[in-house]
């Protein structure tokens, strides 16, 4: 789910916070998950750190869990299984640097996209969870589950709401544009014969 998880949100984020203004762009799929998988088996202090740093800024969203919950589950991967530990670690840090990345030009979108990343941390501790549970409790864990990726696809709606309001304020400007330079065409065309003979005209 690790690897799914990644190319999903990355995919959407690429679509939705790829496409602003000029600016930093978004890695692909590709690029993150190779970063991923590269500071897994690179295993940096680092690293860790970063994870931990990202803990606590997703623990400061409204509607995350505390962020001794997720430190604790954190810990008990590194007891019990250092492999997935240090997946969980490097997805973390990969993500703390798209937050950070699009966070210097859009906080609204980077506070939407920490949330998501948030949700998704969510999903996979549920899904550890969902495991080891038997039956009745399983029930219970599709449950939250589900509502995790129900939130997770408001979030999603939000960035999707964002991104449609930039293409239409960026249409109306070059409607607004085309116009003016219809009006003034004569001039504009004026304006660029002088501009040739000038050139035309002036000393080698």
């Amino acid at each position: 789910m690790v690897a799914r998880s990644l190319a999903l949100i990355m995919l959407t984020l690429t679509t939705l916070a790829g496409a602003q203004q000029p600016g930093p762009q978004m890695p692909d799929p590709q690029t993150m998950q190779a970063q991923v998988q590269r500071i897994a088996q690179e295993r940096a202090r680092e690293a860790e750190a970063a994870a931990r740093a990202f803990l606590h800024l997703i623990s400061q969203q409204r509607g995350q869990g505390p962020v001794e919950t997720t430190l604790t589950v954190l810990e008990s991967l590194k007891a019990h299984d250092l492999d997935a530990y240090w997946r969980e670690v490097a997805q973390l840090t990969v993500q703390f640097d798209v937050v950070q990345s699009l966070a210097r030009r859009d906080s609204v979108r980077a506070g939407l996209v920490t949330q998501m990343f948030g949700l998704e941390l969510m999903a996979r501790t549920l899904q550890l969870a969902y495991r080891d549970a038997n039956e009745t409790q399983r029930e219970t864990y599709r449950s939250q589950i589900e509502k995790v990726i129900s939130a997770h696809f408001d979030f999603e709606n939000q960035l999707r709401m964002l991104e449609i309001k930039d293409i239409e304020r960026r249409l109306a400007e070059v409607r607004a544009e085309t116009a003016r330079r219809v009006e003034k065409r004569a001039e504009f065309v004026k304006w660029t014969v002088d501009d040739i003979i000038r050139d035309a005209t002036r000393p080698q």
